[in-house]
């Protein structure tokens, strides 16, 4: 077992790489490279009236000597429908790539408004192959498939699950809501249209596990969520700066002095050097990360004059997550209104003064932030 999971964090053969308005995951198989580009729905643009969008779409592909190994062009029509809100369209690829560094381009041109994106994003192919991807659930309606944001089936055409996979996997396993259903000895890649399995509407609960001999692994299936637009939401110079929040004294001397050409490159191993599961897809604590900036904007922005993740309330969240309590004094007589979050887990109380009356709720006991208890 042990070293199984040394293998695990040494095999760096794929890639969980941030793209500016879509997501981009990456594996490798000995049947090529799986490319996956995840385009949140809001990123589409759409003329007045009209009941789709076309976007030509072009991938180029790079070798570490600048030489063009792939290149690919295709059109995508999008249906202007509001049950695609809240989602992202799956674009999937395979490319037959040597090994060592690489970097893809991606271009997406509006046919008949004449706007344009481009993205470029690095990555590495490894000897390797991927011994686990990303459970990818594409729904499909009206004959377009989708990443949903959750597990209601209620008018879908069907709900896929796609898992590709390296190691001699013995049975997959699901739990569909406490009703269990086993795969004896899955190929890759393992499909499964999850109506065939069951009758219900909705799923609320679904795990996943891939058994190889004694040793199991836990998956966890991969939806939409709002952190996959971050990087539409907010530039390389804020995603810098948010960094500061949570990266050590160390860390944060280095990445001040980086140039801006080399913000892209310097984030990425910020995250590299602080994911909880090196080895694999997912970096939990990214994504955690992602879903704090953008509650605190959501919450404690304050129109136009500062950005949620900017306040102090922002960067606390950010830095601490949910409060386990929190007391308000919101109409006090003789004083202004305050805030107080307190985390018991923590050992720490935080006070936020809204001193000019407008919302700006500034953080009075500042010195408390940084203490190491």
């Amino acid at each position: 077992m042990y070293r199984k999971f040394l293998l695990s964090l040494i095999i760096l053969t794929l890639a969980w790489l941030p793209a500016y308005a879509m997501e981009i995951m990456i594996e490798n198989y000995e049947s090529g490279v799986d490319v996956w580009l995840l385009l949140p729905y809001d990123l589409f643009i759409f003329a007045k009236d009209a009941d789709d969008s076309e976007y030509q779409i072009s991938t180029q592909i790079k070798n570490s000597r600048g030489y063009q190994v792939a290149v690919d062009e295709f059109r995508l029509r999008i249906p202007r429908r509001d049950w695609l809100l809240g989602s992202a369209i799956p674009v999937y690829k395979s490319y037959a790539l040597g090994n060592g560094a690489h970097q893809i381009n991606v271009s997406l041109r509006n046919r008949s408004l004449g706007d344009k994106h481009n993205y470029n994003r690095k990555f590495n192919v490894g000897s390797q192959a991927t011994e686990l991807g990303l459970v990818y659930m594409i729904a499909q309606r009206e004959g377009f498939s989708y990443l949903p944001e959750n597990l209601d089936m209620t008018d879908l055409d069907s709900l896929t699950l796609k898992h590709s996979f390296a190691i001699g996997a013995s049975n997959l396993r699901l739990d569909l809501d406490g009703e269990e259903h086993i795969f004896d000895n899955p190929k890759s890649p393992f499909e499964l249209d999850m109506k065939s399995i069951t009758e219900k509407d909705s799923i609320f609960s679904l795990q996943i596990s891939l058994d190889e001999m004694n040793i199991r692994y836990q998956l966890e299936p991969l939806l939409y969520k709002p952190w996959f637009s971050f990087h539409q939401r907010y530039s390389l110079k804020d995603q810098l700066e948010q960094l500061r929040y949570v990266a050590n004294q160390n860390e944060w001397q280095v990445l001040r002095k980086v140039p801006a050409d080399k913000h892209a490159d310097a984030i990425e191993s910020f995250w590299q050097a602080n994911d909880p599961s090196p080895g694999t897809l997912r970096n939990e604590n990214r994504e955690y990360f992602y879903q704090r900036v953008l509650h605190a904007d959501e919450q404690f922005s304050i129109h136009k004059r500062m950005k949620g993740w900017k306040s102090d309330r922002g960067r606390i969240y950010i830095k601490f997550g949910e409060p386990d309590q929190i007391a308000s004094d919101t109409f006090p007589i003789g004083r202004s209104p305050s805030i107080t979050w307190h985390y018991f887990r923590l050992n720490r109380s935080f006070v936020f003064v809204d001193n000019r009356g407008f919302g700006l709720y500034t953080l009075r006991n500042k010195d408390d932030e940084y203490i190491d208890y």
